[in-house]
């Protein structure tokens, strides 16, 4: 969204022109507020020209190439040591991943193949190999893809500059500090190049929450504003602006009233971070006594060394489908020592690891079925598993191994019946009795099912029998439950985690795994949303896992209120016919109490609603 207004009180820097008040909305990647001078990090043309060589250039071109593959490894070996000091050394793992990328054989051999068979410079050989790559992933709707993508275009930058003796291909930051960066994109490397301080804030027309960039720069608490589309082209050198991260709110050219409210919204937003971290050590429990165990959602293994440090007691979900982006088939080896690395860091707490969930819109190169109609409901997840049970019994055996601690949780997805799940359950055993035939020792692990699929809640009285716990993933249970798309946006509207269909699913679940004497999580959006929260609390569930540094304002929702009084709320709540009414009511009994706690600057749309009617 972009709205637009004169201000004549401000010029621009350009000749004394009057300059326009501009407000931009896109993603808020990394919270926090920042105001200051806009610096456009501009990307160095590159041009590329095809060759066909004799075979007696041959061997220069691949020196070419291979001097400029030592060369990037270095540079990217230098920034993983920046990053080890300045963000720790799991976010520093992103450019151990830019290393495993650039020595990936399948790379290297295109390149080198190309040169050699198709008698093509090494520019140009790069410039293929590596743009089709990047093309592909670019292409596929998912963030975990799109983020790969962006660290292909990375190592592109570094590997076209080295290539020719020049500095990758993206313009000095001005040495004044405290810019706000505006680019199209901006590269992991290229951030933790930055001296301390030198920038303030990010802009960026591409990107999401869960990018590299992202990551990093949350660890380096500067605010990130991305999915700006075109601010790229519309925010110049020079152009005083103020960032809001947390709600994804950019203003150009702000006028006095702009930055009067910007001035007290960071002065709250500090108050509020300082208050919030307080929380850390605080149990999550009710004023009446009811415990709620929260955890925190995680993409990367980098991520767990901080999941703590915002007070979470565990991992409420590993995606390790990442590793498979990676290379779409890591060694029982290469596996093994993600999940050790994992595990070990959260010992004694528990970490819970889904395993493989291909198809659908997260593609796996030899794991996901070509012209699928309808991907979502296809060869995915589970299915993808129980089909190709050599890639499963790797991925498990990979798992038990790591489990040296004991405090593993494996979760099985999209799991509709009890038939998949039992063939999931025998693999297994068969691992386990595989692995101690071996000499290895299996420490007990516990099993669990994503309810995600109506299918599941039909058979959750039978599901529950035969598993430690259940993981409710609301956002593809509510796609599936009201066959919304929610990436539609055509029909975003109907996209309602509070429709009452999907509220008496969750209640169902809950009660049919308390019969059995089996805990069930949250782990998808609902978690970290306010008044979701209270309503999830007050149907039963025993765990919420989310975004880390959403922990702490959850917890402080959770101490603020009464079991009982949000347990008659939610079976008032299922007694209602329409969303909008359940919303409505929500709002009207919870608005003053989530106002009160002061935590907009850290919660979702709700809290957000209520802090602009406020305002």
């Amino acid at each position: 969204m972009t709205t637009s207004t004169k201000n004549p009180t401000e010029t621009g820097v350009s000749g004394g022109r009057s300059s326009v008040r501009l407000v931009l909305v896109g993603v808020p990647a990394s919270p926090g507020f920042a105001m200051g001078r806009a610096f456009q990090v501009i990307s160095r043309e590159l041009t590329v020209v095809e060759e066909t060589i004799s075979e007696s250039r041959v061997e220069t071109e691949e020196q070419v190439f291979l001097k400029a593959v030592e060369r990037t490894s270095k540079e990217i070996n230098q920034i993983k040591e920046i990053s080890e000091t300045r963000t720790g050394v799991y976010d520093s793992l992103i450019f151990a991943t830019h290393l495993m990328i650039l020595q990936d054989p399948g790379l290297v051999n295109g390149v080198l193949d190309m040169i050699r068979k198709g008698h093509k410079n090494a520019r140009w050989a790069v410039h293929v190999v590596l743009g089709d790559y990047i093309d592909r992933f670019g292409k596929i709707d998912s963030p975990a893809m799109r983020d790969k993508a962006a660290d292909l275009r990375d190592l592109y930058n570094r590997l076209m500059a080295a290539m020719e003796n020049s500095e990758p291909a993206l313009a000095e930051v001005s040495s004044e500090n405290g810019a706000v960066l505006v680019a199209h994109e901006i590269m992991p490397s290229f951030l933790m190049s930055l001296k301390p301080g030198q920038a303030q804030a990010l802009l960026m027309d591409t990107g999401g929450r869960t990018s590299h960039v992202a990551i990093l720069a949350r660890s380096l608490q500067i605010p990130v504003v991305s999915g700006l589309r075109d601010v790229a082209s519309r925010v110049k050198s020079g152009d005083t602006v103020i960032v809001d991260g947390t709600d994804g709110r950019v203003i150009v050219n702000p006028n006095d009233d702009d930055i009067r409210k910007f001035h007290e919204r960071q002065e709250v937003y500090e108050r509020q971070r300082r208050e919030l971290f307080t929380m850390r050590r605080l149990e999550p429990m009710t004023r009446d006594g009811k415990y709620i165990t929260l955890h925190a959602n995680i993409e990367l293994p980098s991520e767990a060394e901080k999941v703590m440090d915002y007070g979470a007691t565990g991992i409420g979900l590993y995606r390790s489908e990442f590793l498979f982006f990676q290379n779409s088939a890591p060694s029982e080896e290469e596996q093994t020592e993600a999940y050790k690395r994992i595990l070990n860091t959260m010992a004694p707490c528990p970490v819970t690891i889904r395993t493989l969930d291909a198809g659908g819109d997260k593609l796996v190169e030899g794991l996901s079925a070509a012209n699928e109609a309808n991907p979502f409901m296809g060869w995915r997840s589970i299915r993808v598993c129980l089909s190709r049970e050599d890639i499963f019994r790797t991925q498990l055996k990979a798992l038990l191994l790591a489990n040296e601690k004991g405090n593993l949780r494996i979760l099985l997805p999209m799991i509709s019946g009890l038939d998949e799940l039992r063939k999931a359950k025998a693999c297994i055993r068969s691992c386990i009795a595989e692995l101690e035939a071996k000499g290895h020792k299996c420490a007990a692990v516990k099993v669990g099912v994503m309810i995600e699929v109506p299918a599941a809640v039909m058979m959750v009285n039978l599901l529950a029998k035969e598993v430690d716990f259940f993981s409710i993933g609301t956002n593809d249970l509510i796609q599936f439950t009201l066959a919304v798309d929610r990436t539609n946006e055509l029909i975003t509207d109907m996209f309602q985690p509070h429709h009452p269909a999907v509220l008496n699913m969750i209640y169902n679940t809950i009660m049919a795994a308390h019969r059995e004497g089996i805990p069930v999580a949250v782990c998808g959006e609902m978690s970290s949303d306010p008044l979701s929260v209270l309503l999830l609390v007050g149907l039963g569930v025993d765990e919420l896992s989310m975004t880390p540094w959403c922990v702490m304002a959850t917890k402080k929702i959770i101490r603020s209120i009464n079991f009982e009084d949000v347990h008659e709320t939610a079976l008032s709540v299922l007694q209602m016919d329409d969303a909008d009414r359940v919303n409505d009511y929500m709002y009207k009994k919870y608005a003053q109490t989530i106002t009160d706690l002061e935590i907009s600057s850290f919660v979702g749309p709700v809290a957000n609603k209520l802090k602009s009617d406020k305002d």
